[in-house]
């Protein structure tokens, strides 16, 4: 039998700068800034922490008449790009509303209400902690948006039109992670060496979605990217490159951004709310959003081979027993029974194939009377073969 191998969790898109898509993201500089949105001055941070350099939970009463009252700074267009909400809330009474329209004046070469970290307190490592809420009317159509970006800092003499490095996006109604990288110190055009495009699931609508975010920030397989959605870890690059080859590091910036319109719906609402930066001392429990649901019991998932025959179980328990194998069984000659009555959800079993299955495992804190501790749930069925 073949060893069954490894199954990707996540849907790579692409990978190549053949499929280059051009996220055009001018680079903004201090003599093109707005003196009340100078990026490269620090604003007086709310700390609750000595590894958070930012912190964000848009409590702050003189948000209401000054957007720049906050710990970042707002960048947008319009009166209604920005507002207090009351209603649609994670942690607190307040968070915060970004609002575009086709409709706006452009800033930097596209329509966008973002608010930024300071440039010149980018490190070469971070944590990043937010939430965001898509209401219903969210849309997102082929043109996409950006709704999140690690914004890299171009070396004098670059070409400075690029795509940003770490991006999160919507589009065609999916969230999609866009990584990129380049070793080049001096790049010419914005297509790069690398480009991978990771789809994170379909778009949640009416209700908060937690992200951690940890990148050490490397053009060599160096780099680390981790992040968390909900909870849990949906990107583990570990030791790859993630970023361009420049003298500054990518500073955050959150909210929405569309660099081309097209035909999509002609206003995009979200919702933000318990952002943090972390240093690179930082960690996933500093800088994860405040509100949210205790840790899930311990989960993981596996890859596991169901043979094409049943057996008599004995023991502890007697019945029908499928063969199974897992982790380095797989492709050995052994097999060891797994109970129907710990069925794996979502899988129905046909005799006569051999299957190769990816599937979630949970512990169970409170297991029920004589049953299992642990909880089988099919994730997709790789592959099935006749026998």
């Amino acid at each position: 039998m073949k060893k069954f191998h490894f199954i990707l969790l996540l849907a790579i898109f692409a990978c190549s700068p053949d499929n280059d898509e051009a996220i055009v993201e001018q680079q903004s500089t201090s003599s093109d800034t707005p003196e009340s949105m100078n990026l490269e001055s620090g604003p007086a941070l709310n700390r609750d922490s000595g590894n958070l350099i930012y912190k964000e939970t848009f409590e702050n009463p003189e948000l209401y008449n000054n957007p720049q009252a906050g710990d970042f700074y707002l960048e947008h267009a319009e009166n209604h790009s920005f507002s207090i909400e009351e209603n649609i809330v994670k942690e607190g009474s307040q968070a915060g509303r970004f609002e575009i329209k086709k409709s706006d004046s452009k800033i930097w070469g596209g329509h966008r209400t973002e608010m930024s970290q300071a440039q010149n307190t980018a490190r070469a490592e971070g944590w990043y902690g937010f939430s965001q809420y898509f209401p219903a009317s969210y849309t997102s159509g082929s043109t996409g948006e950006v709704i999140g970006q690690w914004h890299d800092q171009a070396d004098d003499g670059e070409h400075v039109d690029r795509s940003p490095s770490n991006t999160l996006l919507t589009g065609d109604g999916r969230i999609k992670w866009m990584a990129r990288w380049d070793a080049d110190k001096i790049m010419d055009s914005g297509y790069s060496d690398g480009l991978e495009y990771i789809d994170l699931g379909a778009i949640p609508k009416n209700e908060w979605i937690d992200w951690v975010v940890h990148i050490k920030y490397s053009h060599t397989n160096t780099g680390i990217l981790e992040v968390w959605m909900n909870g849990e870890k949906v990107i583990d690059r570990q030791n790859m490159p993630n970023s361009y080859n420049d003298d500054a590091y990518p500073y955050f910036k959150f909210g929405v951004y569309k660099w081309n319109w097209g035909s999509d719906s002609s206003q995009k609402v979200i919702y933000y709310d318990e952002v943090r930066i972390g240093t690179e001392n930082s960690s996933y429990d500093e800088v994860k959003p405040r509100g949210s649901e205790e840790v899930a019991p311990p989960e993981s998932k596996i890859n596991m081979m169901v043979n094409s025959y049943t057996v008599s179980c004995v023991g502890e328990m007697e019945g029908t027993c499928l063969l199974v194998q897992e982790g380095d069984m797989i492709g050995t000659d052994n097999w060891e029974n797994f109970y129907f009555s710990n069925s794996i959800e979502g899988f129905s079993y046909e005799p006569g194939f051999v299957y190769g299955l990816e599937v979630k495992k949970t512990e169970l804190e409170n297991p029920p009377l004589g049953g299992s501790s642990i909880k089988y749930e099919l994730v997709e069925i790789v592959s099935k073969e006749a026998q």
